[in-house]
């Protein structure tokens, strides 16, 4: 994970009050889009992460450019401000439209002249018929929707699961399969993810998240390896990227098309190759016989010598075909030597029915070895419970759902959040006998 410094080349959380965003710094004057306003991230690379930043508005005129400036500690509008007249209750004041004395032209002004979010609000309240009479809590909610709007500072976070998790899963469920922070945790502890063995995960549409929470669980100093298949031509590998990995810890993910990577354990690993080199000998022969017969200016060589020079030919031309050979040619053979001598886990998170998928894999796992497969509804779940509940060659089938409910924890004000998503998607654990 390197040290606690903010790299050109790494990826970096950003955080605007609730508002999270995952980027990755290519280089020290890049710019970045946060809602509406555009942040020149200049002056965040060498400071450490967790630090926080004042955006500090460029001269042109309602632009919504910023710099950023390294602070102490972030500004709390209603501790600037401070309450100090409130009304008993709100029953005589009515949203007509005519509350606040400012023009809309004359407010735009107000936040271009302005440097501090505060002194903004505090013209906007002090320009308010109604603010005074409003009731504490209406005033304090007042302020938090305008502290919202005119938040002034962000705070640069480093990467890891629970804020990656959290950030994609909060920006578009459906781009991690709805596997929720929770739901993630029991997929790690299920599948009994360890240092010393190899696993194997099939995934297919996660953003690389699931290879992130299991290579980040078995640990630097892992002395296995970890077999991420996937449909496509390119893996998924946002989220695995994004959690910083040096080199050695990243390279113990094998990233194989689950089709190149099984053909490859069938078929063999040198067949082919070897084929190409015996046509290449054979045809080496025949062309150097018809030189000989036909050029008389070519010296006579006797059988050694033209097997000789064929096989060096041949040798060169069967290095020189290797060094061309795509690094996924490579990653083939080592995942399908770790299949071969199985695997010590099976996870499964597909957007397609896992059965098939399953019964596939299901073979390359060793006896008393467990398997997660998780899938967004139950139904394709069901359907593979039933199936192997018939098979001799698993135990312990388990079907289940996490469900989970956020609460807001305030003073007299606790109550689980109104909006969010309950489930969370289905598990089908169990344990490989035979």
């Amino acid at each position: 994970m390197g040290d606690n410094t903010i790299k050109v080349g790494e990826y970096i959380v950003i955080q605007k009050q609730n508002y999270k965003k995952l980027h990755k710094l290519n280089k020290p004057n890049s710019s970045v889009t946060v809602g509406k306003d555009s942040l020149n991230l200049n002056g965040i690379v060498g400071c450490k992460f967790y630090s926080t930043f004042k955006m500090i508005s460029r001269s042109s005129k309602r632009s919504k450019e910023y710099d950023l400036e390294l602070t102490e500690e972030a500004a709390n509008l209603i501790d600037e401000i401070g309450l100090k007249v409130s009304g008993t209750d709100n029953r005589n004041i009515y949203d007509d439209g005519r509350s606040q004395k400012l023009s809309a032209t004359e407010i735009s002004d107000l936040k271009s002249d302005s440097t501090k979010a505060s002194d903004i609000v505090e013209t906007l309240i002090t320009n308010s018929k109604t603010f005074h009479n409003k009731t504490e809590f209406s005033q304090e909610k007042y302020l938090k929707k305008k502290e919202k709007k005119y938040f002034e500072f962000i705070q640069i976070l480093r990467p890891n699961l629970r804020i990656i998790t959290e950030t994609l899963y909060k920006l578009d469920p459906s781009k991690v399969q709805g596997i929720r922070i929770d739901t993630l945790s029991q997929i790690i502890t299920l599948s009994n993810i360890s240092s010393e063995g190899n696993h194997l995960l099939y995934d297919s549409g996660s953003n690389g998240l699931l290879a992130a929470a299991l290579l980040s669980a078995m640990g630097s100093e892992a002395k296995g390896k970890l077999i991420h298949m996937h449909p496509g031509n390119m893996s998924q590998k946002q989220a695995l990227l994004a959690m910083n990995f040096d080199s050695e810890h990243l390279n113990k993910c094998l990233s194989v098309n689950v089709y190149s990577a099984l053909r490859q354990v069938y078929q063999g690993c040198d067949t082919h190759t070897q084929e190409a080199v015996l046509e290449n000998e054979s045809n080496l022969k025949r062309k150097a016989a018809d030189n000989i017969e036909h050029e008389s200016k070519i010296p006579k060589l006797d059988d050694s010598q033209v097997v000789d020079s064929e096989v060096k030919e041949v040798n060169m031309d069967d290095s020189q075909s290797i060094k061309k050979k795509p690094k996924w040619h490579f990653d083939n053979i080592a995942a399908a030597e770790v299949l071969t001598n199985k695997v010590d886990s099976l996870v499964i998170a597909s957007k397609e029915d896992p059965q098939n998928i399953f019964l596939e894999l299901v073979q390359f796992v060793k006896p008393g070895r467990p398997f997660v497969i998780y899938y967004s509804v139950a139904e394709p779940l069901q359907n593979l419970y039933m199936t192997l509940k018939s098979s001799s060659n698993v135990a312990a089938l388990k079907l289940t759902c996490n469900w989970m409910r956020n609460y807001q924890i305030l003073h007299e004000r606790t109550h689980p959040e109104v909006m969010m998503n309950g489930s969370s998607g289905f598990l089908l654990t169990g344990y490989v006998l035979k």
